[in-house]
């Protein structure tokens, strides 16, 4: 397999933004790999989404065009590769900083992840190194799409809301909308397959605040792209599909 590591600017934004869609408009399994490589890593890109700072291991972001397919194949990958092809890039070498630590161990409860207890060093990727860009990821479409999902998915809330949802249907999962079960159309492949939406938008809150398991719903995938995509209401999504029916 040949892998390089990356050489550009721009190669480093293209990972990231990949890391992004993993957390944000992946499936929960692309979340999970991906929040692991985060709460295990040791070198990290630091880089702002919506005034928030986000984490990248310079391991997945350092090698050319990345992917977790390609990632967990790597048998070679190393930091030490990766590192300095990285520092090269942004003209600085990671060094360790207090308000970074402290905003990753952030970043890893909303994750819902435990970071490894290891002694952790970053790069801050400026917003001019971002402005070189012509188009620059973080501000496409779908980006406030994908910024909602991430603040909602605060796994520990999201697991506990699955279960009572169950607990209160007979073991069942289905979508509140539309009355979607993937399990039943998928089998085994959908069991315990369901999105979590947030009830009130976030965009409606003042900040962070704490959620509850009552705070969220079951929703099927495509009942969840429409409510994001399309800025409607639940209430007014459920009524197009009582007409339709």
């Amino acid at each position: 397999m040949d892998i390089q590591t990356i050489t550009s600017k721009k190669q480093l934004i293209q990972n990231l933004n990949k890391v992004e869609e993993y957390l944000t408009g992946g499936s929960d399994e692309s979340y999970s790999a991906m929040s692991k490589y985060i709460a295990r890593g040791r070198v990290f890109v630091t880089y702002i989404v919506d005034g928030k700072y986000h984490f990248a291991p310079s391991r997945f972001v350092g090698y050319k065009n990345n992917t977790l397919t390609k990632h967990e194949n790597n048998n070679e990958k190393d930091g030490t590769i990766t590192s300095p092809a990285i520092s090269k890039i942004l003209g600085s070498k990671n060094q360790f900083y207090s308000e970074l630590e402290d905003a990753y161990l952030t970043y890893c409860e909303w994750l819902g992840v435990t970071p490894t207890n290891h002694k952790r060093t970053f790069w801050l990727l400026n917003q001019d190194i971002l402005d070189e860009l012509t188009s620059e990821p973080f501000q496409e479409g779908g980006y406030k799409m994908r910024v909602h999902r991430i603040r909602e998915r605060n796994r520990k809330v999201v697991d506990l809301a699955k279960d009572s949802f169950k607990k209160a249907h007979g073991g069942k999962l289905f979508c509140e909308i539309c009355g979607f079960d993937f399990g039943e159309t998928y089998g085994k492949l959908g069991e315990d397959f369901i999105e979590a939406h947030h009830k009130v938008e976030l965009s409606a809150s003042e900040g962070e605040h704490e959620i509850k398991p009552s705070d969220l719903m079951m929703v099927c995938s495509n009942c969840h792209s429409i409510l994001h995509a399309r800025n409607v209401s639940i209430e007014e999504l459920k009524k197009v599909l009582k007409k339709k029916k």
